[in-house]
């Protein structure tokens, strides 16, 4: 099972913070930057500035909607956590879920090797995972010092498993199972109020866990938040469609995003009857159709769906298992076969154990209340039928987004298979939109995503039948009678059963499929419209916090027909690049990278030991705990690290080290195990020591190294393959109509977009003597890496400041630098930018590095007056 486009943009987004938040050793910085680098706001007309919850605990949120995947989501964001933490001897993750029937979901998934969840997490972590319950947990089931330090914990818990007072109270009891455990572990860093250091909750709290929060918008509440804080976590997801203002987001799914993947059937088609009678003749004879639909197409090479009919009776008083079963007899009457009707409510569950998705099974009808609104999610599932009292409020929101997930996650060949239904028959229909829209709102969907039905011709009238009395079964115990008061009772089913059996399609059934055909075509020219929008990777929401800048009119048919060059790397030819040419990317220049031969003589010396003890008490709020050594780590390298065999520290640390560079691009796992191998093998009793004390230092140190030994391989034979004709220049980039700006400066002429990114002291002086040169077509601060920035792309990605046009034609790309910025990076800069200006031709195209004093005597480095005479010239 591999992710969704959407899903790998989300982990991007996850990967993105942790790999700032490492460089920043900020919190708040880091996710303000990530959002930044979106071009959108932090603060006031932006994003909600970042809610410190937890002190030196980084806590981030995923939005995702209902059928977006988010456990999914979840298992392929714990190794990245974790790798992007660092090095931690114990790893370890508390899963919370809000339900028993989502605890029960969860432990399946992640316990079944078969499951695309556990199969994700034992490629990440080797098959050394262990997956508790609570109950395993307090009785110290394959839960020991061992099992900690060798693999990968995963605790699923119900929240009330830790903030109901009666459960929290045995969780911070002394258990006898866990006195190995904590001995173990040591006197803890942060004992916890009226807590016994071998309970539960305080072994937990030692191996500093990531926490994952499945439904985070149910988990705010003062005792919640307290929990938490008790779990003393190393890091916080939250993971919700709902999120509260408390919520960090870092990346969100809009719906387009799930229907352009087929996980979700919209748009909902909402509809309004005359009378429950009609609600459910449309809703019995839509199924009817639907499934003749279905095996059409199953007969046609698709795959096998049975459309279901959710019948959502709400009683007057309390759920009565009576009242069900009498409208099932009733629905049974108008021929409806008893094997395709079941109840799930509070007190009744005829789905228990049952395989909704098999072939061999009959229900395509499920009465219900609000008993499916958590932890049930049958694709099959198209038609939510309220049968609520037409006077009262029809409560639909709970459950209505169970209706919206899309069979085997793939486009139907009926288009009405691919759309969800909803049909009331409430006398103030208005309050019954208001409860969808909350309920999509809920499923982390909008009013965008659902369309009204008009009122349909009433059904056509049958001559008049006497009603069937059915006898009351017969019963040791009084029946109640609230049972007759209930209005979705009162329905004829000999006439719904004689209306339904007319072999035609009904007008009024027949006009919701035509509406919902009509509709699916019109989410398809959506769709297609915003993946052409140069917008489109920005959830909706967001896009009005972005400043947009347009081109300046006189210069629009520039950019529509402005063309920048960029290099291309040859390759055959296929069906995808019949020109045979690909753009360049580092990854492409490192294919023949080894490190075998590589030279390994690193210079260890003055490596930091940075395993001091940090007083939790006075570590600034935004830092995270992570930044330092963690607790348990420092523990294990202090304690129990000096007591190991010889052979056993070296193996640690080789695996330390391994673990800290294997997931660098372009080099083979086995080979750079070897190659860590060889570097600790030569190393002096000296350096081994050091090593012992402290391997992040020395894995940092060999990660640096190789790095370098990359460049050096990609800067080779990128100028090599340069000159052999490999990487040519071909003009394919093209700007846009408009750019989006996380900072703008005021409108200066000449500028080439109505507001231009922030300068600085030197950029603004390039742009303010650019206004005032006659030659000057245009200028534009071309913006920092992001989609609408041009970029140098050779061995490393180079982004010039300027992009500049002058009234001949020519293009001139310009780079100013402080002159404190002199440095082999600018040397390397400026050879690639003239090789750009070489292979791109240099009657066209130019390219300048300009300091303000500093004289480079380097081919295309000025001084800035300098280079002010040289480009009134051009």
């Amino acid at each position: 099972m591999e992710l969704k486009k959407y899903q790998k943009a989300v982990i991007r987004d996850l990967e993105r913070y942790l790999e700032i938040l490492m460089q920043t050793k900020n919190i708040e910085t880091a996710y303000t930057r990530l959002w930044q680098e979106k071009d959108v706001k932090v603060g006031f007309g932006g994003m909600p500035k970042y809610q410190n919850l937890l002190p030196g605990v980084p806590n981030v949120c995923l939005k995702v909607p209902t059928g977006g995947g988010k456990t999914f989501l979840a298992a392929n964001a714990i190794e990245p956590i974790f790798s992007a933490l660092g090095v931690v001897k114990r790893r370890a993750v508390v899963w919370l879920v809000p339900s028993d029937a989502i605890l029960t979901q969860t432990l399946a998934a992640l316990r079944d090797p078969a499951h695309p969840y556990r199969q994700k997490i034992d490629v990440a972590f080797g098959s050394r995972v262990e997956v508790y319950t609570k109950e395993q947990l307090l009785m110290g089931q394959h839960f020991n010092i061992s099992t900690v330090n060798e693999q990968l914990s995963i605790m699923v818990l119900s929240y009330d498993s830790f903030r109901g007072k009666k459960e929290r109270l045995k969780a911070k009891q002394e258990n006898s199972s866990l006195v190995a455990l904590a001995n173990a572990l040591g006197e803890p860093d942060m004992p916890l109020e009226d807590t016994d250091p071998t309970a539960l909750m305080q072994v937990i709290n030692q191996l500093h866990p990531l926490v994952i929060v499945d439904e985070s918008h149910h988990a705010r509440s003062n005792p919640s938040k307290q929990m938490l804080q008790n779990f003393n976590p190393c890091f916080v997801l939250d993971l919700t469609a709902t999120p509260t203002k408390e919520s960090n987001i870092i990346s969100i799914v809009d719906a387009i995003h799930l229907k352009r993947e087929n996980m979700v059937k919209l748009p909902v088609i909402v509809m309004n009857r005359n009378s429950q009678q009609d609600v459910l003749h449309d809703a019995i004879e839509m199924q009817r159709t639907l499934e003749i639909h279905a095996k059409d197409a199953y007969e046609k090479g698709g795959s096998y769906i049975r459309p279901i009919v959710l019948f959502q009776a709400q009683p007057k008083s309390t759920e009565n298992a009576t009242t069900f079963e009498k409208l099932r007899q009733r629905l049974i009457t108008a021929n409806i076969p008893a094997e395709q009707i079941a109840i799930k409510t509070a007190e009744i569950n005829e789905l228990k154990n049952v395989d909704l998705l098999s072939e061999k099974c009959s229900i395509r009808f499920i009465i219900t209340v609000n008993a499916l609104k958590e932890g049930w999610d049958c694709p099959f599932a198209y038609i939510l039928a309220s049968l609520a009292n037409r006077t009262s409020q029809v409560d639909v929101e709970q459950i209505v987004g169970r209706i919206l997930r899309l069979p085997y996650t793939r486009k139907h060949s009926s288009p009405i298979l691919n759309t969800s239904y909803v049909l009331t028959s409430s006398a103030d229909f208005k309050r019954t939109l208001d409860g969808i829209v909350k309920g999509l709102n809920n499923a982390g969907f909008t009013d965008h995503d659902y369309r009204v039905q008009e009122e349909a011709a009433p059904v056509e009238p049958l001559p008049k039948v006497e009603q069937t009395i059915f006898p009351a079964q017969p019963t040791n115990e009084a029946m109640p009678a609230a049972s007759a008061e209930e209005e979705f009772l009162d329905f004829d089913p000999t006439l719904l059963g004689n209306t339904l059996a007319k072999a035609s399609v009904s007008p009024s059934v027949q006009n919701i499929f035509d509406r919902s055909e009509k509709e699916q075509n019109d989410f398809d020219v959506a769709m297609q419209q915003h993946q052409n929008d140069p917008l489109s990777d920005l959830p909706l929401e967001v896009q009005d916090k972005v400043d947009v800048s347009h081109v300046n009119p006189e210069f629009l048919e520039d950019v529509r027909t402005l063309k920048l060059p960029k290099f291309y790397l040859k390759t055959l030819p296929s069906l995808l690049d019949p020109e045979g040419k690909t753009e360049l990317d580092k990854a492409q220049l490192l294919l023949d990278f080894s490190l075998k031969g590589k030279p390994s003589a690193i210079d260890f010396g003055h490596l930091d030991d940075d395993l001091a003890q940090v007083d939790l008490e006075d570590r600034d709020t935004t830092t995270p705990r992570i930044s330092k050594l963690k607790d348990d780590y420092q523990q294990y390298m202090n304690r129990q690290f000096p007591l190991l065999p010889g052979e056993d520290k070296l193996r640690i640390c080789k695996d330390i080290i391994h673990k800290s560079l294997c997931k660098m691009n372009a080099v083979d796992d086995n080979e750079l195990r070897r190659y860590v191998d060889g570097i600790v093998d030569n190393m002096n009793r000296e350096e081994l020591d050091a090593l012992e004390r402290m391997p992040v230092n020395f894995a940092a140190k060999i990660r640096a190294y190789v790095m370098q030994l990359q460049e050096e391989t990609a800067r080779e034979n990128f100028y090599k393959w340069l000159e052999t004709e490999k990487i040519v220049c071909e003009p394919r980039f093209q700007l846009t109509e408009y750019i989006t700006l996380p900072d703008s400066t005021s409108s200066m002429s000449k500028s080439l977009y109505q507001t231009e990114g922030k300068m600085d002291g030197l950029e603004y002086k390039m742009a303010l003597a650019m206004t005032n040169m006659d030659n000057i077509r245009w200028w534009h601060r071309n913006p920092e890496r992001n989609k609408f920035s041009f970029c140098l792309n050779g061995f490393r990605n180079h982004y010039p400041d300027f992009i500049v046009r002058t009234t001949s034609g020519k293009i001139i790309l310009i780079e100013t630098k402080g002159d404190q910025l002199e440095n082999a990076e600018s040397r390397e800069k400026i050879r690639l930018g003239r090789a750009w200006q070489d292979a791109a031709g240099k009657q066209a195209y130019r390219y300048y590095m300009v300091f303000q004093n500093k004289d480079l005597q380097m081919e295309g480095a000025y001084r800035f007056d300098e280079f002010l005479t040289l480009l009134r010239a051009l």
